[in-house]
């Protein structure tokens, strides 16, 4: 069965689950002329081996999907109506909806059966293994997906994830809820909006302040998506204090989930003269542990990244530019 620790995912919709399918657009690509000027161009013959070969490619296409459909019925009507005690069939049936989901089309098809809904259902099931593949499928179906992600907000599936990444005794729950919380936030107005309502960055700082690494980061790099998508969030942080909560949190020990915390502060701070302000506090001795920072990390590759970000925030929040911008201000 899959590992539950990993909450990343990369998006494999772009791959088709047809071979067959990849080898049409390979033929589409291969007989499309070169035409610099645009002007049309009419089609040529095809000959009777490729008309034979392209009918025979687009007819296991369509009997894939329609077998797509049938397996989905199938894992659906486990999950509805298997035993309780029958776990491992049911983590199974997840873990299939999981891989038939990467397909847009399909994540639809499931909505449209009454799958997602039932999905959701299982966010408060009392066995965690399936807490948390309902929380990867729901990721699957929404991410880039705005009629599914829509489809999950109206079936209230935002604030289940919430309390889920906040409280569950289960790290992996945790982790593949906000997981599910990013790809149902991803570029959707709406659920940041309610995001928002529902006081959703409090639940992603309380992440990072938590033991668990996966979820500390997952947490970071939400909360860096959310600024650079919707800069407007920045003054809502700034309200509540998030500016104060990251800087104070750099005055920890030296770790690698430092690096993804400057990344979120950096896109905090960027465009945003109270998040600047904020940050020159002197309690929080924010340029002195910038520049010791610096100093660490020179030379050494593997922190190249979060040196750059040290050296963006330098920058931005303490350059000569900038105070002579606040002073102006005042």
């Amino acid at each position: 069965m899959a590992d539950g620790g990993d909450a990343g995912g990369s998006d494999d919709r772009n791959v088709p689950r047809n071979p067959n399918l990849a080898g049409v657009l390979r033929f589409a690509i291969e007989n499309t002329p070169d035409n610099a000027d645009d002007t049309p161009v009419s089609p040529g013959p095809m000959d009777e081996q490729r008309r034979e070969w392209l009918g025979a490619a687009m007819q296991q296409f369509a009997q894939t999907a329609q077998d797509d459909v049938e397996q989905m019925k199938t894992c659906l009507q486990t999950l509805a109506e298997g035993p309780e005690d029958h776990i491992e069939e049911k983590e199974t049936a997840m873990e299939e909806l999981m891989d038939l989901c990467c397909s847009i089309d399909n994540a639809q098809d499931l909505h449209k059966m009454g799958g997602l809904a039932l999905v959701i259902g299982y966010l408060r099931h009392q066995n965690s293994g399936l807490r948390w593949r309902a929380g990867d499928v729901i990721a699957t179906v929404t991410q880039n997906n705005p009629v599914c992600q829509a489809a999950a907000l109206q079936l209230a599936a935002l604030p289940t994830l919430l309390e889920l990444v906040d409280s569950d005794p289960d790290s992996n729950v945790r982790v593949k809820a906000l997981y599910a919380v990013s790809c149902l936030t991803g570029s959707c107005q709406e659920a940041q909006q309610k995001f928002v309502e529902q006081d959703g960055f409090s639940v992603l700082m309380r992440a990072m302040q938590s033991d668990t690494e996966k979820l500390k980061v997952k947490a970071a790099f939400l909360l860096r998506n959310l600024c650079l998508n919707n800069p407007q969030h920045k003054d809502t942080l700034c309200n509540m204090g998030m500016v104060t909560q990251l800087a104070s949190m750099l005055q920890t020990e030296h770790n690698t989930f430092h690096e993804h915390l400057m990344g979120a502060l950096v896109a905090l701070v960027t465009g945003n003269r109270q998040a600047v302000k904020d940050c020159r506090q002197p309690q929080l001795q924010l340029r002195q542990v910038l520049t010791d920072r610096i100093e660490h990390l020179k030379g050494r590759e593997e922190f190249q990244e979060e040196l750059e970000y040290c050296q963006q925030l330098l920058k931005i929040c303490f350059s000569q530019h900038d105070d002579a911008m606040a002073a102006a201000d005042r």
